[in-house]
């Protein structure tokens, strides 16, 4: 049996939803992280009113490993999901927690599969706001390429069902309570 750090490891070894652009749109630069040694380890910070880096992040490792990770910003360091703490305090069991991801993973691979259907080619980009680029060409009227107007509809209806029910999925079970 796995000890319970090795679990919450392996939990989030598993996961990736925080990373991957299915959570979050970027990760805000906090006072005391070191700009220009992220940049150098190749997070493309960008610099509106606050620093941030766009998700999905460009440290995330096909196999969910974080290649910064010993070097990772303030909020990666403090971020645990909803279903971590869950875990951790024993409310729920850890293959329980797995069946979670993988259905949440499973329902962010059918968003992405109806993105591209839709015309939406942007994997560096956080299906939030991918979903809000097609959403936008929708309400202008634009059709996707080779779709007749019945099927975009059709298509576009199914993702909106597809995210609402990830973004159900995702509110439940990992985002932070609100305080």
């Amino acid at each position: 049996m796995a000890t319970e750090p090795d679990q919450g490891e392996n939990l989030c070894l598993q996961c990736g939803l925080c990373c991957d652009g299915t959570l979050f749109r970027d990760v805000e630069i906090q006072p005391g992280d070191d700009a220009a040694k992220l940049r150098a380890l190749g997070l493309p910070l960008r610099n509106d009113a606050v620093a941030r880096f766009p998700q999905p992040c460009a440290a995330l490792c096909p196999e969910l490993k974080c290649r910064v990770y010993a070097d990772r910003p303030a909020r990666c360091q403090q971020f645990e999901c909803t279903l971590f703490k869950a875990v951790a305090a024993k409310k729920m069991e850890f293959p329980a927690a797995l069946k979670t991801i993988r259905q949440t993973r499973q329902q962010a691979v059918k968003v992405r599969q109806l993105l591209r259907e839709m015309g939406d080619m942007g994997e560096s980009i956080a299906l939030a706001k991918r979903f809000k680029r097609v959403k936008r060409k929708f309400d202008a009227g634009e059709i996707p390429a080779g779709l007749d107007t019945e099927t975009a509809y059709d298509g576009f209806a199914e993702l909106s069902l597809a995210v609402h029910e990830l973004d159900l999925r995702l509110r439940a079970k990992f985002y932070p309570d609100p305080m």
